[in-house]
């Protein structure tokens, strides 16, 4: 069976906790100073811990906002590229579309007969 390796911060941490605490038994103050320290130092802390939190969330909100703001251009340029693809797709199959010599009337003309002749002429009776 494998023995659980113990770090040296571990021990450090233990010891410093005995410490503090030997030091408040042992110290040359009277229980009212004590005390009176003691809750000064532990306001001063909650305050320190509280200016830090609202200093890193608004560092956060910064980072956030500034992240959305980029997701945003970059969605915007994604879509402006898109629309520019489909513009040229579109000059393309025109161009490959159209025959040499052929103009934009003859080419509409040709384009509603194809369509006339792909939907068959429209009821069943023209069929006959």
């Amino acid at each position: 069976m494998e023995q659980q390796e113990t770090t040296g911060i571990g021990w450090f941490i233990a010891g410093l906790g005995l410490g503090a605490l030997l030091g408040v038994l042992f110290a040359p103050k009277a229980g009212r100073e004590l005390r009176e320290g003691l809750i000064s130092t532990a306001k001063e802390s909650k305050e320190y811990v509280a200016a830090r939190g609202k200093q890193a969330r608004d560092q956060i909100n910064s980072v956030v906002d500034r992240g959305r703001d980029q997701v945003s251009d970059y969605t915007e340029r994604g879509k402006e590229a898109a629309e520019r693809g489909r513009e040229r797709w579109s000059e393309i199959l025109d161009r490959v579309s159209s025959k040499p010599g052929e103009t934009e009337r003859t080419r509409a003309s040709r384009d509603n007969r194809d369509d006339e002749e792909a939907y068959g002429g429209g009821t069943a009776e023209n069929q006959l």
